[in-house]
């Protein structure tokens, strides 16, 4: 239950983990179908889903190509043609 002292983010924390335990609910069984509702396509859980990509839009991938470079635009190529080797980390066989 909600009640009007709980903040808007409780409120979205609460959908998220009701949405959360309804795709444990209705997740596909061996043969693809949902265990509830024995559909294919589970519209509760496509509900669910939407419940959460909604409520985190920051979560999802890029959609525009700008954010997808591996470098920034202004960047050149070493003039090797490969990258400095970076210096060596600490030991991995610590001891303290």
């Amino acid at each position: 239950m909600t009640g009007p002292f709980l903040s808007l983010a409780q409120i979205r924390n609460r959908l998220v983990l009701t949405a959360r335990a309804v795709l444990r609910d209705h997740r596909a069984g061996p043969d693809g179908r949902c265990r509830v509702c024995r559909v294919l396509e589970c519209q509760v859980a496509t509900a669910a889903r939407n419940v959460i990509d909604a409520a985190f839009p920051a979560c999802r991938p890029a959609e525009d190509p700008a954010a997808k470079q591996t470098r920034a635009p202004d960047a050149t190529p070493h003039p090797t043609g490969t990258a400095p080797t970076p210096e060596p980390g600490p030991p991995a066989d610590r001891r303290w």
